[in-house]
């Protein structure tokens, strides 16, 4: 009944429902803005009634069913945004009305068929996003404006050739087109874009070469060619792009060697050249790409010597030249890499040499595949001993001795192929088997006991409890065991004395190679009738299976029993239990403990952080102290999951999981005063990190009830509770941070205590 309501703005609530049909009643809109809330249903064909609409934003809602014609009727439409939805059917012919329609945005929807001819009448578009939809055939007809500033139908199935129309635009900026299935070679018209600065033709089959007029462009930032079949060398004017950030020409038929011109480009941040025809050496010249974060040169034809001079990338963050014919040893100097952490990856190819120990220095490394080559000697210690190691394989070479007891925990696989290895999880050397000769095992009773006591020991403590808990014999068949081996989970039926195959283990071996068995820490959770929590249980142990750092509480296994309706999760034990009982004696038995004094309360929060900035994501607040009062993170949100992603159900993203609620509070507050976010001090009005705040503002005074020399700590807790993530420190910056502040500590302690 708002006759003369020009303006309506109700976006970013809560609002739901259907959008009446009454709207068309208000004949003197010119602006309508529901972006944000949770309307369902069609868009009213009574829309089309408003002769005076130039702004129609409805992104982000819950709306379905087709576009109405009806909207061809606002021909004043400027902005047309209807993304992040679940439209179907096809895109409007009547659209064609639209001339002087702007900006058009149609993105995340299920809108398929062709683009009708009419949309070539719409000529002055400057923005329009059809991107993740499933519309096909050519986009020919909406390439008539000359307007473009940015132009996206990444994820659609659009093929035919790029149109050259699209080169006629001289201020577009980005233009993608990913994944469709354009064929042809690029236009060359694409050279007169003076403004280009990002260009993605990935995942089409677009042939010839890249079009030398594209050198042009000099304003490029990002050039995305990836899965094509785009041949003939690496054009070498690319080293002329002043400001070319990101390079990726991965699985395409480019061949030749890498031209010299490609290491001017001093600002590159990702170079991704694996799965081509590419051959010749690394040019010392490769060390001038200081800026370099990922190199990846996988599956190539390239040989020689791998230059030193890549130690002096020192921002690298994955490096990967597996497949190729590099040759000579490895460099020293990658121990220079200390930024390294994605993936350190020479596999298959013809290197020598003994293993530099320097790798065992890049302490942020996640994963390291040395196999098929042809590396000598021992494996240095060092690698060992990296707690941040999350995959391991040295397999087929020629390495040689006793492997220490650091590299127990891998599997065997990670060492198959070296014949002169022994030691760890390859089982007994010749020396030890000789001396034991006389023990009463025969030789394949000692490779079986190795290999098998282990498990066969953690099998009867996990169907131990689950009896006693189930309180009744069940049959082992109907309890599934899952156990973590590190870099992996593998599911087995139990292995019992007597069973599998009638192996018989005395029980006196498994007590010997297993030390005796070892305490362990067992949680109960029940079981739900809800395959989603169900699936989310085995999802979880499957990824903290593959985690694994000094200050991350380390998961052994679990048991799934659906007949005892209970799951069992197994980690090391922590002797001093939880962070909660040394912050809150009053609850905990009366078992006499080392005090919690500041000097312990920093290491917490230096082992914390360092546990966050390994795992870079929201884990638990559960923080377990063990025997020499070091902080490890555990239980990182057992089957909390996000129960309203259903549209997820078959994937293993992270985002299917939620960390404890408590580690959304501030940690860090915590370990300095011993307060929790709901403690009765803050009142109805006042959270932690403003009462912190305000100790802090009101000046020296008040600090004592915060603890002077925690002052550094509760600085940089609070720069952790920015409400804008941009102004929030990364887990490395406050890991960083602590441990500077904790060496500081600890120079004037030795000093007050040696003043000479």
């Amino acid at each position: 009944m708002l006759g003369k309501l020009e303006i309506l703005y109700i976006y970013d609530n809560q609002l739901s429902g259907e959008i009446p049909l009454e709207i068309g009643n208000c004949s003197s809109l010119q602006r309508i803005d529901f972006f944000g809330n949770h309307f369902k249903g069609q868009i009213p064909v009574t829309i089309g009634r408003l002769k005076e609409l130039n702004f129609l934003h409805l992104r982000h809602n819950d709306l379905s069913g087709e576009i109405p014609p009806t909207l061809g009727n606002c021909h004043r439409l400027t902005i047309l945004d209807l993304a992040d939805n679940s439209l179907s059917g096809g895109i409007p012919a009547t659209f064609g009305f639209l001339q002087v329609l702007e900006v058009l945005m149609l993105y995340n929807n299920s809108l398929g068929g062709n683009l009708p001819d009419e949309l070539i009448n719409v000529a002055n578009l400057t923005r329009v996003n059809l991107s993740n939809n499933k519309l096909n055939g050519s986009i020919a007809a909406l390439c008539s404006s000359h307007s473009f500033l940015s132009f996206d139908v990444t994820n659609d199935a659009f093929d035919g050739q790029i149109p050259r129309e699209l080169g006629f635009s001289p201020s577009l900026q980005r233009l993608r087109l990913g994944i469709n299935h354009f064929t042809g070679a690029i236009p060359r018209t694409l050279g007169e874009i003076y403004q280009l600065s990002l260009v993605d033709f990935s995942g089409n089959s677009l042939t010839g070469s890249v079009p030398a007029e594209l050198s042009l462009c000099k304003k490029l930032t990002h050039i995305d060619l990836n899965n094509n079949f785009l041949s003939g060398p690496i054009p070498s004017w690319l080293g002329s792009l002043p400001n070319l950030g990101e390079l990726k020409l991965s699985f395409n038929l480019f061949s030749g060697p890498l031209p010299h011109e490609l290491f001017k480009c001093s600002d590159l941040l990702v170079l991704s050249l694996d799965n081509n025809l590419l051959n010749g050496t690394l040019p010392l010249e490769t060390g001038n790409l200081a800026s370099l974060n990922v190199l990846n040169l996988n599956q190539n034809q390239f040989y020689g010597p791998i230059p030193p001079a890549i130690g002096n990338l020192s921002k690298l963050y994955e490096l990967r030249l597996s497949r190729n014919s590099f040759n000579g040893e490895i460099p020293i100097e990658f121990g220079e890499l200390q930024n390294l952490q994605s993936v350190l990856d020479l596999s298959y190819n013809n290197l020598t040499g003994e293993i530099p120990p320097s790798i065992g220095t890049l302490s942020k490394l996640e994963a390291l595949d040395l196999s098929h080559n042809q590396l000598l000697g021992e494996i240095p210690f060092q690698v060992g001993a990296m707690s941040s190691l999350g995959k391991l394989n040295f397999s087929y070479n020629n390495l040689e001795g006793k492997l220490d007891k650091e590299f127990l925990h891998w599997p065997a696989e990670t060492f198959m192929g070296n014949l002169r290895l022994c030691g760890g999880p390859l089982g007994r050397c010749n020396s030890e088997e000789s001396s034991h000769h006389n023990s009463g095992l025969k030789l394949s009773s000692v490779v079986i006991i190795s290999a098998f006591s282990t498990i066969a020991a953690i099998d009867l403590l996990m169907i131990g409890v689950a009896l006693f808990l189930k309180g009744k014999r069940e049959s082992l068949n109907e309890v599934k065991c899952v156990y973590s081996s590190s870099s992996s989970i593998v599911h087995r039926r139990p292995l019992l004395p007597n069973t599998a195959g009638k192996r018989d283990f005395k029980w006196g071996d498994i007590m010997e190679a297993t030390n005796n068995l070892k305490t362990v820490a067992v949680e109960k959770i029940l079981r739900k009738d809800d395959l989603l929590l169900n699936k989310s249980f085995e999802r979880e142990i499957r990824t903290l299976g593959r985690v694994r750092h000094r200050h991350l509480a380390k998961l052994l296994g679990c048991c799934v029993n659906k007949e005892a309706g209970f799951n069992l999760s197994v980690y090391e034990y922590m002797e001093n239990g939880s962070l909660w009982d040394w912050l809150h004696p009053e609850s905990v038995s009366s078992k006499k403990r080392k005090s919690l004094d500041w000097d312990a309360r920093l290491r917490v929060a230096v082992g914390l952080a360092k546990g966050v900035e390994y795992l870079h994501h929201d884990c638990s607040s559960n923080v377990l102290l063990d025997s020499n009062m070091e902080a490890h993170l555990g239980e990182f949100g057992l089957a909390k999951t996000l129960v309203e992603n259903h549209n997820s159900f078959n994937t293993d993203s992270n985002s299917w999981f939620a960390g404890s609620y408590g580690y959304i509070a501030p940690v860090m507050f915590i370990v300095v005063n011993g307060k929790t976010p709901t403690d009765e001090i803050f009142g109805r009005d006042m959270n932690m990190v403003r009462w912190v705040e305000s100790h802090i503002e009101m000046g020296e005074s008040s600090r004592t009830e915060l603890i002077d020399s925690a002052f550094g700590v509760l600085v940089i807790a609070l720069q952790c509770t920015k409400t804008t993530p941009a102004e929030r420190p990364s887990s490395r910056q406050v890991c960083d941070s602590l441990v500077h502040l904790s060496n500081n500590r600890n120079r004037m302690v030795d000093c007050y205590k040696n003043p000479h």
